[in-house]
């Protein structure tokens, strides 16, 4: 499978004062963070508060660029934000005065697609995240939940090669969570797209992931690259798969409180 991304040698500094002196110190948000990422592979992303997860995130949407380093979508050196990369983040950033099929439409009208080309593209992710009957409703009135389903359908509707997803589930409750994550899956399994998502929980990243990128603290870097080689879906309660999972879930854990665990011991 080729590689969709390549990200090299990536640093991001900032200058700051410490304490009352007028002197400013570095700071490393990133440093040399080298990461290639398959085309279609799902890679979660997971580190202590600060390590500069959204800070890469950032980066590889184009809205700020690295102090140094390179990132590469297909061959394409990265320069700034473009439509080739969607952005779903955790505050849902909807439009309150615009309906729910046109606020997926956003993206298409910047792409000057025609209305009636909009209307059928925005009608597929209606129904692709389960929100039928609802395209004329305005996002106050909608849960927490159908609001990230929204901002799923509009991050794909304009079909980027790649999905940035900045702790898109953090605000809504654990059921709900649950139920998004398993969308978010069949909805990856079908438009194949790539998926690149950071999140602070650790279960989270075992359920969704081909890939858990574990970072160190700041200064920000991979400590290590955790395949999660269990079939899908994932949790089953009472089977094998279950045991394993809670094993890659210890060995994170254990990665990001700086504990040695004997993990090739374990069976997997």
């Amino acid at each position: 499978m080729p590689n969709k991304i390549e990200m090299n040698n990536l640093s991001q500094v900032y200058y700051v004062r410490s304490g009352e002196s007028s002197k400013k110190s570095a700071f490393y948000a990133l440093k040399d963070f080298t990461l290639s990422v398959r085309d279609g592979e799902f890679v979660v992303v997971v580190g202590p508060s600060g390590c500069g997860k959204s800070t890469l995130l950032g980066i590889l949407s184009g809205l700020f660029k690295a102090n140094s380093g390179s990132i590469a979508i297909d061959g394409e050196t990265v320069e700034g934000p473009a439509l080739d990369r969607g952005f779903v983040m955790q505050s849902y950033a909807l439009f309150p005065w615009r309906t729910i099929r046109k606020n997926i439409e956003f993206g298409l009208e910047i792409k000057k697609i025609p209305r009636k080309e909009r209307g059928a593209i925005s009608g597929a992710y209606i129904d692709l995240v389960g929100l039928n009957g609802f395209e004329n409703r305005y996002p106050h009135e909608l849960s927490g939940g159908m609001k990230q389903r929204v901002a799923i359908a509009r991050a794909l509707a304009y079909d980027p090669k790649v999905l940035l997803m900045d702790e898109p589930f953090a605000a809504v409750d654990a059921q709900t969570r649950e139920k998004l994550q398993d969308e978010l899956i069949r909805i990856w399994k079908k438009t194949n797209k790539t998926i690149i998502f950071v999140t602070h929980n650790i279960e989270e990243a075992v359920a969704l992931a081909d890939r858990v990128v574990v970072m160190t603290e700041n200064p920000g870097t991979i400590k290590e690259i955790v395949p999660i080689d269990l079939p899908r879906p994932r949790v089953s309660v009472g089977t094998g798969v279950s045991e394993r999972y809670s094993i890659f879930v210890n060995k994170i854990w254990g990665l990001l409180h700086n504990e040695e665990e004997s993990f090739e011991s374990a069976k997997l």
